[in-house]
Order: structure tokens, then C-alpha cells, then sequence
């Protein structure tokens, strides 16, 4: 498992928006998206990241505190220590307040020609 570096995640939202900040957890502690731009109201895309400098044991997008949430899609680009960075795009999901979505993927494994 490589040290994760940082990562940026955008977030396209469906018709049912919500408000921010937009929270993740990374190795189950809470912490809001930075340097966001955009919203995350209907239709709108929404993009931040975060220096996280650690191993990823579990990373999810943590559900609005009210109301539900129509997502659809993440995708999040990962700079991981020693590999290439790389980027993983995952679907559609409706979060609420008791709900997270793990977005957390290990890098690729190396390819080679024999």
C-alpha cells in the first residue's frame, strides 16, 4: 500500500443537490474538501482536494448532514509516493446522513511486456 500523497477529487451532482462544505473521511477521520471550487447544487460540479501525506486505509465521501444527495459521478485523481498518478471515476450514488461511498483505489499494478 503506498503513502497517499494528495488527491483531488470532482464531484458532478444530479437534480437533487445539497449544501457544503463537502466532507470525506480519510482512515475514519472527517475533514472537508480544500481549495473547492464550483458548488454542489443541481446540475453543478464541485472540485477539492487534499495533502493527505499518509497511508489510505479507508477514504469515503461522507453524505450530506440533511437531505439527500443525487451524485453522478466522482472521479478522483490520486498522487500516491513512488507510483505514476493516477485517476479512478466511479458512478452514480444518492447519499443522505447515514451514508458514505468508499472512493478509495489502489494504484494500478505495473504492466510489463514478456
Amino acid at each position: 500500500m503506498p503513502r497517499l500523497l494528495d488527491f483531488k477529487m470532482t464531484i458532478e451532482t444530479g437534480e437533487k443537490g445539497t449544501e457544503g462544505p463537502v466532507m470525506f473521511s480519510i482512515n475514519n477521520h472527517q475533514v472537508p474538501l480544500e481549495n473547492v471550487e464550483g458548488g454542489c447544487g443541481p446540475g453543478e460540479t464541485i472540485s477539492g482536494g487534499f495533502q493527505v501525506n499518509s497511508f489510505a486505509h479507508s477514504m469515503t465521501l461522507i453524505g450530506p448532514v440533511k437531505g439527500d444527495w443525487e451524485v453522478k459521478t466522482i472521479k478522483v485523481d490520486f498522487n500516491c509516493e513512488n507510483t505514476e498518478p493516477y485517476s479512478v471515476t466511479f458512478g452514480p450514488v444518492t447519499l443522505d446522513d447515514k451514508t458514505e461511498v468508499n472512493v478509495w483505489s489502489d494504484p494500478p499494478l505495473p504492466t510489463f511486456d514478456v
